[in-house]
């Protein structure tokens, strides 16, 4: 259809609709000149189906939502045959698709469905209820299905796991949901979400549930699981990926030793010997400089001490692996940055209606992220090919010379933070 038959009549400045300010308003003179368009577009189409002669039987007028705003269409009735504009929309539909991919993305980005039927009403896009935002964003279950469903065939060295909580409401009444994940860099070197899944509470029978649905899928090759000190899923790694080893993350160990210390100098000085032991990168020192600090921690209190030692070997099972892959896998920060970014979305909806609805937005922004890691590399592939090129004897006894210089790094580090 290259022209238009019936054209729109010359509108003057003093025909444009303005606003309360008297300047004129551009939306609902785009809305007036697109629906003289489209409906002149259609009264040619149906010139050209049966000729000018064509016998009309009046009009049926429907409602389209766009990213202008609510359109009136005026689809001419015919006395013989049928006519339907399938280029202007689609049977049965109320909203263009520019309109729908316009809805699915601030949806993604944790507008909630109340808040984005309010959004149409103030931009006068027209009605929008919350079961039509949530029938538009439907098409965001693919991609939640291609971080829950996705099957593969490489290896997965590391794999970092954690749990977020979140609300949403289940036979009338609002409950906490796990929002468990999985993250892992692959032999290739990339980084992907592999995993996500909601569960009431994290247990042993949970955790052992989600890691077993990975196994399923593929997500083999684990040599390192990195996550907090959760008891269930430490079992559930155990039991699901025999052979890998289990990296506590240091930050949450800090965390746990703060929150034993009463006195904020005590805390100060506890974290700042860990700090800087778990800075340094010779694996000898550190291990040196975190057995000092066992020792100076349980001067200060003997619980935060114990803390220190039961975590020993857990909490520097990073220093077995490349020296360039350390600074990533001894802690979980992979998953707290994500996790930042899941709550930035689910605290603009606070409750979800439905598990369906979480996971849709979840699933969602998570595509979303592993679209903008798939254009980088978060390890070199060369490095993941012999993981213990860089390992060390963890039980050799370090010299003299470094238990002197751990002793007086940690000791001044303290000193220093007192």
């Amino acid at each position: 259809m290259d022209t238009v038959a019936h054209e729109a009549p010359a509108m003057s400045l003093a025909d444009m609709p303005t606003t309360d300010e008297g300047t004129i308003d551009f939306r609902r003179l785009a809305v007036r000149l697109v629906e003289q368009c489209v409906n002149a577009a259609m009264e040619m189409a149906v010139d050209e189906l049966a000729g000018e002669g064509v016998r009309r039987n009046g009009y049926r007028e429907r409602r389209l939502m766009t990213v202008i705003g609510e359109i009136r269409l005026r689809i001419p009735r015919l006395r013989e045959g049928s006519y339907f504009p399938d280029e202007v929309l689609r049977p049965y539909s109320r909203t263009d698709r520019a309109m729908v991919g316009a809805i699915a993305e601030v949806y993604k980005l944790g507008l909630s469905t109340r808040k984005i039927e309010r959004a149409a009403a103030e931009l006068e896009f027209g009605r929008l209820s919350p079961s039509a935002v949530s029938r538009m964003t439907a098409g965001l279950d693919a991609d939640a299905a291609s971080v829950r469903e996705a099957e593969y065939s490489q290896r997965f060295p590391y794999l970092w796991l954690d749990a977020t909580y979140v609300s949403c409401r289940d036979g009338g009444r609002v409950e906490g949901r796990a929002v468990v994940t999985a993250i892992a860099a692959g032999e290739d070197g990339s980084r992907r979400y592999v995993g996500l899944d909601y569960v009431d509470v994290e247990s042993f029978d949970s955790w052992r549930g989600f890691l077993r649905g990975l196994r399923r899928r593929g997500v083999s090759g684990v040599s390192l699981v990195v996550s907090d000190a959760h008891p269930g899923l430490r079992r559930a790694v155990r039991e699901v990926f025999p052979g890998s080893a289990w990296q506590r993350c240091v930050v949450h160990l800090e965390r746990g030793v703060a929150g034993r210390l009463r006195r904020r100098d005590d805390r100060r000085r506890a974290l700042a010997a860990l700090s800087t032991t778990f800075r340094e990168r010779d694996p000898a020192l550190v291990r040196a400089m975190y057995a000092r600090t066992v020792e100076e921690v349980s001067a200060i209190d003997r619980r935060a001490g114990e803390l220190l030692e039961d975590a020993r070997e857990d909490a520097l099972a990073y220093l077995s692996f490349p020296a360039e892959h350390r600074l990533k896998i001894r802690t979980n920060n992979v998953q707290e940055r994500a996790n930042r970014e899941i709550k930035r979305r689910t605290d603009a909806v606070q409750v979800f209606p439905s598990s369906g609805s979480l996971v849709r937005l979840v699933g969602a922004a998570l595509a979303d992220q592993n679209d903008a890691w798939a254009a980088g590399r978060f390890m070199d592939a060369d490095g993941m090919r012999d993981l213990g090129r860089d390992r060390e004897d963890g039980e050799a006894a370090p010299g003299p010379e470094t238990l002197e210089k751990a002793a007086l790094l940690v000791v001044e580090a303290m000193r220093e933070a007192a």
